[in-house]
């Protein structure tokens, strides 16, 4: 099995709630991670699960984002978004072009901010990591991070 993480933007731009504390759905959307088969062969994502590093209680800890199941062919793209799932004609342009298909993980923002974070792909079946990123705190505000080596930047 072969997935990598190619993008992601972990810090969408624009206020993350409201004045009222209402954190809009297309905000939520608008911070996402993507991965892609890059194998020449379909990949059955049962078991695949995207996990980042999460700053909670006082310790670092992985925390689950999403867990994947279904088909990914050769070449094919997904986009996981943070929120609940709105219609693609909702977000903006560029969170949802250039990906074959959207997931939304149904929790408010999960990407660090304030912190370095690790998004990665875990196989449970096997219990390893098929990829692991990281990326460095106070990424720039609605900048969409490239993968260079291990890392987003």
């Amino acid at each position: 099995m072969s997935l990598l993480i190619i993008k992601a933007k972990p810090n969408p731009l624009g206020k993350d709630r409201t004045a009222y504390g209402f954190v809009p759905a297309i905000q939520l959307a608008a911070e996402w991670v993507d991965f892609q088969n890059v194998v020449q062969n379909s990949i059955n994502l049962n078991g695949v699960q995207l996990y980042h590093w999460a700053y909670t209680n006082g310790k670092n800890e992985w925390q689950l984002a999403i867990e994947l199941s279904g088909p990914l062919k050769p070449g094919e793209i997904v986009r996981i978004h943070s929120g609940g799932q709105i219609p693609l004609e909702q977000m903006r342009y560029e969170d949802r072009v250039g990906v074959n298909y959207h997931l939304f993980t149904g929790k408010n923002y999960i990407w660090n901010n304030k912190q370095k974070d690790h998004p990665s792909l875990w196989y449970k079946p096997t219990q390893q990591w098929i990829d692991q990123t990281e990326y460095e705190a106070y990424p720039i505000e609605g900048k969409i991070l490239q993968r260079y080596g291990n890392k987003l930047i």
